[in-house]
């Protein structure tokens, strides 16, 4: 419980610090955000008010094409700007030399005149802001004054802009993270230009004084936080000063705010710590009853363990001797089967030369039918054994070429039969991981197929070719032979199946067996496609790295 009561005061402690750095963080965004619009809305009216004084300094043309222009100019600068409502040209004496408004039928309030002072007193600068003014609709403005000089440097009058204060208010609206946030612009001195929601008839802070504080804690920085009193709450704000110009941009949110999570989050934390003591007393009682469940459990557990490494070592004692079995039948086959057969064969080929003028043609077709028989049966039994190797045999892993292993293949083939017009394609360095001999058996059986089903073309075509999918080799073997009925596929690759049996094809229906089993031993998928007498494919899958291997050759030897 100890515990428990220290966590909890632990978590308390940093979900408040947590809660203070998230509301840092969102006021510094809120404020950043603000002071980016203002940056950028300030710029627009300063180069309009740039462009303005430059035509007017520089300019050598005749007064009425100057006014003319700057008329232009100025229609230009409120259409493309529509922040700004209003641009005048006033004289050092405050007449109006020009007067453009984005809108005529919108009542604009007055405005004040040159600041003469200011302008002779600050030689240097370029703009000066004046507070807020409203019209009679209630609508407020920010006039922009800048400065006209001429050649030698004199003041020569001011151009004025009003900034419409209502795109800050709907990009306020827009960005506000709380209905309680506000948002405040300061001059540099302190003086309050425009603050969101509206404050007018509400007692304000002083800004000055808040702003002095706050540059004072953070010199060096542009991001400055404060807090101050605003009535009867206490506001925490972050403030910003504005990049090149004289404004700054203030963003508070009223402490309780920043509060409420914390002590929903506290509560919460208290209310849960009381239900856990309750549950402590009745989770003791509980463990003791599971800790005696739990060694009935270990105990049963134990016996079931025992009893299952008994039936294991039962099964693969079974395995074993299945093993055994397999090997003795398999030696069986090899050793007692063909010492008849090569009785049957040799009396059958005796008879055939020293009796066979005695027979009819009728019975040396019986005589040959029974030789041919007896080499099928040897053949058969070749091949099932070799079947029975490559199901038993441990595979020896190395990276393979299969390009060079096709070509060897088929090289043999064209020797065996020269008269056949074999065209065959190899795509170059088919490289896959096994068992090289495997691998070799299963080309040699997919490729001697390829090659007696094609006897019947006047040209035969065979191509194998690679291709690299996620974690496999798609290998495709192609002709253009018989082909067959997909309706048959299933037989395909099952032993002593033979497609084409009575069409004088022979074999023995071990081959594809064979195949299928060389390349699931390597982890791998085969399958056929055909159309009869369109040629048929064998496509093959390969892992790229071998999944399942005895030992892995070194590829130095």
């Amino acid at each position: 419980m100890l515990i428990i009561v220290g966590c909890t005061w632990i978590l308390i402690t940093q979900d408040w610090i947590r809660q203070q750095r998230t509301q840092e963080i969102e006021l510094s965004s809120l404020a950043r955000a603000q002071d980016e619009h203002v940056a950028h809305t300030f710029g627009k009216a300063e180069e309009a008010l740039h462009s303005l004084a430059d035509m007017m300094t520089y300019s050598t043309l005749p007064k009425e094409v100057l006014m003319r222009r700057l008329n232009e100019e100025a229609a230009e600068g409120l259409l493309q700007t529509p922040q700004l409502k209003l641009v005048s040209i006033q004289s050092r004496d405050g007449t109006v030399l020009l007067e453009r408004s984005s809108h005529t039928d919108t009542p604009f309030p007055a405005l004040p005149k040159p600041s003469l002072e200011y302008w002779l007193g600050n030689t240097d600068a370029k703009l000066f802001i004046h507070p807020p003014v409203a019209n009679a609709k209630n609508s407020w403005f920010i006039p922009i004054e800048r400065c006209i000089r001429n050649a030698k440097g004199e003041f020569g009058g001011s151009i004025f802009v009003l900034l419409a204060t209502q795109d800050f208010y709907a990009f306020f609206r827009e960005t506000q993270l709380t209905p309680q946030d506000h948002f405040s612009l300061l001059s540099l001195n302190g003086r309050l230009l425009l603050r969101l929601p509206s404050a007018h008839g509400e007692a304000l802070p002083d800004f000055g004084a808040i702003l002095s504080r706050a540059k004072q804690a953070h010199s060096q920085s542009s991001n400055l936080e404060s807090s101050y009193e605003f009535g009867d709450e206490h506001h925490v704000g972050v403030i910003r000063l504005v990049r090149d110009l004289p404004l700054v941009v203030m963003v508070s949110r009223p402490t309780d705010i920043s509060r409420a999570d914390f002590l929903a989050m506290k509560q919460r934390l208290v209310s849960g710590v009381i239900a856990l003591g309750i549950l402590l007393a009745l989770l003791s009682w509980l463990l003791y009853s599971d800790a005696k469940r739990h060694d009935t459990a270990r105990n049963v557990l134990r016996q079931l363990n025992a009893s299952l490494e008994e039936r294991v070592s039962g099964r693969t004692a079974e395995l074993e001797q299945s093993n055994r079995e397999l090997v003795a039948f398999s030696y069986s086959i090899s050793h007692d089967l063909r010492a008849p057969l090569r009785a049957i064969n040799g009396f059958a080929h005796a008879l055939k030369e020293d009796y066979g003028g005695q027979f009819d043609e009728q019975g040396r077709d019986y005589l040959d039918r029974v030789y041919r028989a007896s080499v099928h049966m040897g053949e058969l039994i070749d091949e099932l054994l070799a079947l029975a190797n490559v199901s038993r045999a441990p595979l020896t892993i190395r990276e393979v070429n299969l390009t060079p292993l096709a070509q060897d293949i088929i090289g043999d083939l064209r020797i065996n039969s020269p008269g056949r017009n074999v065209q065959f394609s190899a795509q170059a360095d088919m490289y896959i991981e096994g068992d090289e001999a495997l691998l070799g058996n299963a080309l040699s059986n997919l490729l001697h197929n390829a090659w007696k089903f094609t006897r019947t073309r006047a040209l035969a075509i065979i191509s194998l070719s690679a291709e690299e999918e996620s974690e496999f080799v798609r290998f495709t073997l192609a002709d253009n032979g018989i082909g067959f009925d997909m309706a048959h596929a299933k037989r395909l690759f099952q032993p002593f199946q033979q497609l084409h049996g009575d069409q004088g094809f022979g074999g023995t229906g071990i081959g594809l067996a064979s195949v299928r089993r060389i390349i699931e031993r390597h982890g791998g998928h085969i399958w056929a496609e055909s159309v009869p007498d369109e040629g048929a494919r064998f496509i093959f899958l390969l892992p790229r790295r071998a999944k399942v291997f005895r030992r892995r050759r070194d590829e130095t030897k």
